[in-house]
């Protein structure tokens, strides 16, 4: 299927954007005012970065960023926050890795100046599965057991309760392998404990740009976290000004379609509804 992502103009009122980074990782451009101005030219109502907390050192070049640009990076958001509180809600996050997330201070996920933290897994073992230079690694084991395996690390991650959005659900099928069992008994008893704990589900866009070619997560999951109650957020998982939004009207129209009327929004590690 051929998608036609749309990058400029209004998507919708009311509509969040919680997944976006800085160049502090090291693998995105730009200046935090670029992201900003174009969350408001898509009418955006709550804008998020939510940058790669600090992984392991020997993992840490050029993937996130260090211990030491932490309280950096929170003053710089904070300070965009206040020149653009009468035109757009900003918001604090991180995106952490598990089961790496022990390289951010504890404290962060507590303190009051972060309002979300997303929970993702990017690495099984020692094998960076979403790295494009190491795809070929996908040919060395059956592929269901890859995908049980990045389940199992999924639901460890909602299990640990330290986020409150889950990033890229299926994040696994990037390059398009599919599993040839079906996975849902696995996806349903995930989403049942991430509703009975009120994580949400992100919505994400940037599939849609990855040779998957296909948002995460697919229709059928989020079709399965209606069914299940799991609260559903957006992002576009942004590592460009021009990334922002990119394929909000299809994703809208995915989470309606699913049955959804409200995506959440999150203040202070507390979330809330916002109409959709």
């Amino acid at each position: 299927m051929t998608y036609h992502i749309i990058t400029t103009g209004t998507v919708t009122d009311n509509m969040v954007n919680y997944h976006n980074h800085t160049i502090l990782c090291g693998h995105a451009i730009g200046e935090l005012d670029e992201y900003i101005l174009k969350a408001i030219e898509h009418g955006i109502s709550e804008f998020g970065f939510s940058d790669h907390a600090p992984v392991p050192l020997h993992l840490r070049q050029g993937i996130s960023m260090s211990p030491e640009d932490t309280e950096n990076y929170i003053t710089s958001i904070l300070e965009e926050k206040y020149e653009y509180k009468d035109r757009v809600q900003i918001k604090t996050g991180f995106e952490i890795d598990f089961p790496l997330f022990d390289s951010l201070q504890r404290s962060y996920l507590s303190d009051p100046r972060i309002d979300y933290i997303i929970g993702s897994t990017h690495y099984m073992g020692d094998w960076g599965f979403d790295n494009p230079a190491e795809a070929s690694r996908f040919n060395e084991r059956d592929i269901d057991e890859i995908y049980r395996d990045y389940y199992a690390l999924i639901e460890g991650l909602v299990d640990a309760d330290f986020c409150d959005i889950v990033g890229h659900f299926d994040l696994i099928k990037k390059f398009g392998h599919r599993p040839k069992s079906d996975m849902t008994p696995v996806i349903r008893r995930i989403a049942r404990k991430m509703a009975l704990k009120g994580i949400a589900a992100e919505i994400n866009t940037s599939g849609l740009r990855k040779p998957v070619g296909e948002i995460y997560p697919s229709d059928e999951i989020i079709n399965i976290f209606f069914e299940e109650n799991v609260p559903v957020t957006m992002g576009s998982d942004s590592h460009t000004p021009d990334d922002v939004c990119s394929g909000y009207p299809q994703a809208r129209e995915k989470i309606r379609s699913a049955g959804y009327r409200k995506i959440s929004g999150f203040t202070r590690r507390k979330r809330h509804d916002i109409q959709l």
